[in-house]
């Protein structure tokens, strides 16, 4: 009996000390000072959906008071980091197609994700060089794949009917992600 209560108190300690751990790891995600959010606001409400842009925003800031230029470089950091995501994904959906249709469509994805992952690659580069001008440049072909992998897909209901449900998620989040790095890049460049 005793063996049992002192390993239900040391599960008790790892517990506690674990939550302690993710409670001073995790940062709260700051608030914006009025001319920031009045930036997030002026790029955001261009957008299919501003809540889910405000959200991304806010949840970077690496400051409460962020120029146009940190704007840009969260929807840019967002931007890559979800097509890397989106990418992986599409591949393990590929490597798993049921059916040669499915990955026919999928292949032509991944070769979208890799056109949208090279352009925000250069992009980012640029942006570093602070060539803003040429970042738009190499952001311009992202909607354009976007919409090539968003056209193959079939939008019909859920799963199961839907293969790509999820798929067509993750697309109209990085759909807004391009748009958010365009329109502030837009901005900044201007």
């Amino acid at each position: 009996m005793a063996f049992t209560n002192n390993f239900s108190h040391l599960r008790f300690s790892f517990l506690v000390i674990f939550l302690l751990i993710i409670s001073n790891n995790h940062s709260p995600a700051l608030a914006a000072d009025p001319q920031t959010q009045e930036l997030i606001d002026k790029i955001c409400r261009q957008l299919e959906d501003y809540g889910f842009c405000n959200k991304v925003f806010n949840q970077n800031l690496k400051t409460p008071s962020t120029n146009i230029e940190g704007l840009t470089q969260i929807a840019l950091e967002r931007t890559t980091e979800n097509v890397t995501s989106v990418l992986a994904y599409a591949q393990s959906l590929l490597n798993d197609a049921a059916t040669p249709e499915v990955k026919d469509i999928l292949t032509e994805c991944v070769k979208d994700y890799r056109t949208i992952t090279n352009a925000f690659t250069l992009a980012f580069k640029a942006f570093g060089e602070r060539n803003f001008k040429e970042m738009l440049v190499q952001e311009s072909p992202a909607p354009k794949a976007l919409g090539l992998c968003e056209g193959n897909i079939s939008f019909e209901p859920g799963p199961p009917v839907n293969p790509f449900f999820e798929l067509i998620e993750k697309n109209r989040q990085l759909r807004i992600l391009i748009a958010m790095s365009l329109v502030s890049g837009h901005i900044l460049s201007t």
